[in-house]
């Protein structure tokens, strides 16, 4: 096609400028409340740091158009997931299984049909790998479904013994002929089962299940997952050195099919301290640390530096030797679907600033931090106490994009900050905060890697957080400010590399930095 041009005569450019010169000043002023969105060129290092995005594949996205989501759906996504700095996946459980949640597993070796096959999980790491996102995937040992081979096979030939011994040392499950606490019934004969009736407990001793575990993360590693995710570590063994010790196992496994491999746990309850000195132990990279979430929103909600350094500082001592260096990688979060008090937008009361803010607390920790799905649009779950109503659909779009919602979830959705869509193009937006603070761990590999030193300015304000991170030859600065109104920072050295602000911009006055509201500077 021929392009037309406009011949511009002298009286037309004349008329133009007089045009332009008399119009008001404000047409083209910005908001000053608006925040610059700025993106670094990334720094990645190959190593086991990431920013990980957990997924439920079924809510996530369909690509079939059945109401379901599935793992090309996930494929579909990955450029997206990729774009808002996430360079690692948790897919919550994918093998077959008796229930919505997946966490009743009925075959090892399988993908729930309702995702896809296995072909279609292959596609999905190809797609991520190539996009420079690694894959982890759910590893439910604890307990099976009752559904599951092993568990109806032993059932029945349990039911046959008489006499009050009917458990032996390497039965794949733990039996008896009378009640016992946490068993339930099953005709003549009792199980172990911690959780429900219907996920009857493996027993982890048992040389037997150890061989069949053994070729379960075989399979799945040499099929080019990057690692596992270990559901409900605490209830392993009577006691955290039983719970421990086959943590260990599951870690030293893994190593001899790729010493790569990335192992996160989830293990409510315990302490930092004894998550250092029997979980940790155990060689297994990671587990998630179920403190920060109340301690990010208490430092927000009480204005306390010296809260939120110190939640810092607990998380690095609990992955550190006695000599203050970091040997493993903390795990920290806001929300996913085993927190008890819903997502992290309904913590924070549905206020945009403060969801934004939450997580640019979050990305200053050392460590993998983790998002759940749909909370860097700012969802939330109508009732929190609801485990259905933590994995409602990704809104992608103000169109029909939703899936279908899990059985016994509520069907009174809001999704109060609107779709993907829609915020991608905002950039005062929750999306593009998170993705500002991801990628900010993206280009400093210190803020996610290095060690913390506080810094004390000659006034103290409690509200004002300075500190360091150093890691290898880089050397980083940080100055937040955890009030809602304009600080100041005096005596900070430095380059302002980057501003992380929910509105407003930080300045450099002189000496000082001036910082509005709920900010963040990282300098070099």
């Amino acid at each position: 096609m021929k392009k037309k041009f406009l011949k511009i005569t002298t009286a037309l450019i004349l008329a133009l400028s007089v045009f332009l010169a008399v119009l008001p000043l404000t047409a083209c002023k910005k908001d000053d409340n608006s925040r610059e969105v700025k993106f670094l060129e990334e720094n990645i290092i190959d190593d086991k740091y990431d920013n990980y995005y957990e997924i439920f594949v079924y809510s996530f996205c369909d690509s079939d158009g059945d109401g379901i989501g599935d793992l090309k759906g996930v494929a579909q996504k990955m450029d997206y997931i990729r774009d808002m700095g996430y360079t690692g996946i948790w897919l919550m459980p994918i093998m077959p299984c008796a229930s919505y949640h997946g966490y009743d597993v009925t075959d090892y070796y399988g993908i729930n049909p309702k995702y896809g096959t296995l072909e279609d999980y292959q596609n999905l790491l190809k797609v991520a790998h190539e996009k420079g996102v690694k894959v982890i995937i759910d590893l439910v040992v604890n307990h099976t479904s009752s559904q599951h081979p092993w568990f109806k096979d032993e059932l029945e030939a349990k039911k046959k013994l008489t006499g009050s011994n009917i458990s032996s040392a390497n039965d794949f499950y733990n039996w008896s002929k009378t009640q016992k606490d946490k068993y339930s019934k099953s005709g003549n004969v009792w199980y172990e089962a911690q959780f429900d009736s219907g996920m009857p407990d493996l027993n982890l001793s048992s040389e037997k299940v150890r061989a069949e575990l053994d070729k379960i993360i075989k399979h799945w590693i040499e099929m080019g997952t990057d690692g596992f995710r270990l559901d409900g570590c605490y209830y392993y063994g009577a006691g955290n050195t039983a719970s421990g010790e086959f943590c260990q196992f599951i870690h030293d496994t893994a190593a001899k099919y790729n010493e790569n491999a990335y192992i996160v746990g989830e293990c409510w309850g315990p302490s930092r301290t004894v998550m250092k000195n029997y979980y940790y132990s155990s060689g297994v990279d990671s587990f998630f640390d179920f403190d920060v979430t109340n301690e990010v929103v208490g430092s927000i909600n009480m204005v306390s530096a010296d809260e939120f350094y110190n939640s810092m500082r607990q998380s690095e001592k609990m992955v550190s030797d006695k000599d203050g260096n970091i040997t493993s990688i903390a795990a920290p979060f806001l929300s996913n679907h085993d927190n008890g008090k819903g997502r992290i937008a309904g913590r924070m009361a549905r206020d945009a600033v403060k969801i934004q803010f939450a997580y640019g607390l979050l990305s200053l920790y050392t460590g993998n931090i983790y998002t759940y799905y749909g909370d860097e649009i700012g969802m939330f779950a109508t009732n929190p106490n609801s485990d259905p109503d933590l994995r409602v659909g990704m809104l992608w779009n103000d169109t029909a994009s939703l899936t279908t919602p899990p059985p016994g979830a509520s069907t009174d959705t809001d999704y109060a900050f609107g779709s993907v869509e829609a915020q991608l193009a905002d950039n005062n937006s929750i999306i593009n905060y998170y993705k500002m603070c991801n990628n900010a761990r993206n280009a400093f590999p210190a803020l996610m890697r290095g060690k913390i030193e506080r810094v004390f300015l000659e006034e103290y304000n409690p509200a004002v957080l300075v500190f360091k991170k150093t890691y290898k030859d880089q050397t980083i600065t940080i100055v937040v400010n955890l009030s809602d109104g304009e600080n100041r920072a005096d005596g900070v050295e430095g380059t302002l590399a980057q501003s992380i602000c929910v509105s407003g911009k930080i300045a450099r006055d002189g000496n000082s930095l001036k910082m509005p509201g709920y900010s963040i500077a990282i300098l070099t």
